[in-house]
């Protein structure tokens, strides 16, 4: 691990100043990040996943409370919602966080019966899955040019109201194109720069200790895609990620020192395989707000495993080395802060208060328009004649037009 953030760092210093002489004549990028939301926060189910000693009964309770929670929060109205930005935008790219995938199978000796199980009507509404969800409300505008998975854990023993089940879920990454826009998945396996790989991305190797449960080892992962697509006669290459939570959970330890080991892990990566020729943007929720500080004791100044780095925070990380916060550069109106809704989604009024989603750009543009926030208006909830309107997510979109010279 020394050993490659020390590769990564010796490259920052000497691609940098490569500038952007060899990039092409003025044109523009429409892009957007969109964190999906699962619906709960899975605090209360990790902590009682991993507890010592292990309480089975507190376990599946709380493994039904939040299923209960996610089914409460009507996955698919609100990604209908959340596609319907989208639409509405017309991005040439999107960066998706969070889009999860949730399953649910009867265990043996329990054969499908309606409302039970898996069809209890408690939890059913739970079990579904984002990403497909996304494509087809968008009916074929945009393509799904890669993705990455986060966190699997496969069928986890659950009861309900007496009838016993399996789920399995799955937390997604991914990155959408605009149907007939030129895109290929940039594939780092095959450049030696993913010692992780995952489907069309890589997983950080920076990451917490894998987490002990019954049902087998979990682990907590985060990572990255990338996409080199030409708009408008010019190539970029846009990165999506999802760096980890400022604290995963309550037997966990501190995690600002992790993320900003991830930050560094993509910057890196971005950095030491960009040859010039593409304008390099990334997008994706860096869980870091511009205002966050690095803790001082009693956290410690490194982890098990993580050698000690520079004294950064993730946002820090990005604009230390050569890439531009574009909000920075549109009109000093509005805070741009995306994060975070309560849980239940059902606030009357938006409530933000910070600012996480993040569109970085190497290339410093010549021009940011139209940039705003996007799902963040009362008209943004979904529709009646649904049980009472929801935020689309706890998070709000943010999508820019970049210009470059």
């Amino acid at each position: 691990m020394k050993r490659f953030l020390e590769t990564i760092l010796s490259s920052i210093l000497g691609v940098v100043v490569l500038g952007t002489a060899s990039l092409s004549a003025a044109a523009d990028i429409d892009v957007m990040t969109q964190n999906q939301y699962l619906g709960a926060d899975l605090a209360s189910a990790l902590g009682a996943a991993t507890a010592e000693p292990f309480d089975p009964v507190a376990a599946n309770a709380a493994f039904v409370d939040a299923l209960g929670k996610i089914a409460a929060r009507r996955p698919v109205e609100r990604v209908r919602a959340l596609a319907a930005e989208i639409a509405k935008r017309n991005p040439d790219v999107v960066g998706l966080q969070e889009a999860f995938k949730f399953e649910c199978t009867p265990s043996p000796g329990f054969p499908p019966l309606p409302s039970r199980g898996c069809d209890d009507p408690a939890i059913k509404g739970a079990f579904t899955d984002h990403l497909q969800n996304t494509e087809d409300a968008l009916r074929g505008r945009y393509v799904v040019a890669g993705r990455v998975t986060n966190l699997k854990v496969d069928s986890i023993p659950f009861e309900v109201n007496g009838y016993r089940a399996l789920f399995t879920i799955a937390d997604r990454d991914a990155i959408l194109v605009r149907e007939g826009i030129p895109v290929s998945w940039v594939n780092f396996v095959s450049i030696g720069a993913c010692p992780k790989p995952s489907e069309q991305g890589c997983n950080y190797q920076t990451a917490p200790p894998q987490l002990g449960t019954p049902f087998g080892p979990v682990a907590l992962e985060r990572g990255f895609l990338a996409v080199d697509v030409t708009v408008k006669d010019r190539a970029y290459r846009v990165f999506n990620t999802h760096l980890e939570q400022r604290l995963l959970g309550p037997n966990l330890p501190e995690t600002r020192l992790l993320q900003v080991g991830q930050a560094y892990e993509l910057v890196g990566t971005a950095l030491r395989t960009w040859d010039g020729s593409k304008t390099l943007i990334v997008v994706g929720d860096m869980n870091s707000d511009p205002r966050d500080r690095i803790p001082v004791p009693p956290f410690p100044a490194t982890l098990p495993g993580v050698p000690t780095l520079p004294v950064l925070t993730p946002y820090a990380v990005f604009t230390d080395n050569g890439f531009t916060d574009t909000w920075t550069l549109r009109p000093p109106i509005g805070s741009g802060r995306s994060c975070c809704q309560p849980e239940d989604l059902a606030n009357p009024w938006p409530e933000f208060y910070e600012r996480i989603d993040m569109i970085f750009s190497l290339t410093r543009p010549s021009h940011v328009l139209n940039m705003k926030l996007l799902g963040n208006k009362l008209g943004d909830k979904t529709r009646p004649p649904s049980n009472g309107r929801l935020w689309p997510s706890d998070h709000a979109a943010l999508a820019a037009k970049l210009k470059f010279k």
